[in-house]
């Protein structure tokens, strides 16, 4: 989904940094998480909502643990700070 006029999306400008799932890492399994995230006008994750395709091994709770701790540059409209909701690909290699 693109943004509307005057409208422009949250910027990551914290690193992630999710902490690989053990039983994944005995197995040597990789992923790629995608996790929904409402950012608020501040730059923090308010909210999540889980990933709408399950990856299993532990993946899903680490990404969802690792984009709670992000910090962001807000969206805003018209120069204005707002809340957005965007969605976050979370890699595990």
């Amino acid at each position: 989904m693109t943004p509307g006029p005057g409208v422009s999306k949250p910027q990551l400008v914290s690193r992630l940094s999710p902490r690989y799932p053990e039983i994944a890492k005995r197995t040597n399994r990789q992923a790629t998480v995608v996790v929904s995230i409402l950012v608020d006008e501040n730059g923090n994750v308010a909210q999540t909502r889980p990933p709408a395709v399950k990856a299993g091994f532990g993946f899903d709770e680490a990404a969802v643990e690792a984009v709670k701790r992000a910090t962001f540059k807000p969206a805003t409209k018209d120069g204005v700070p707002v809340k957005m909701w965007m969605d976050l690909s979370v890699v595990f290699k």
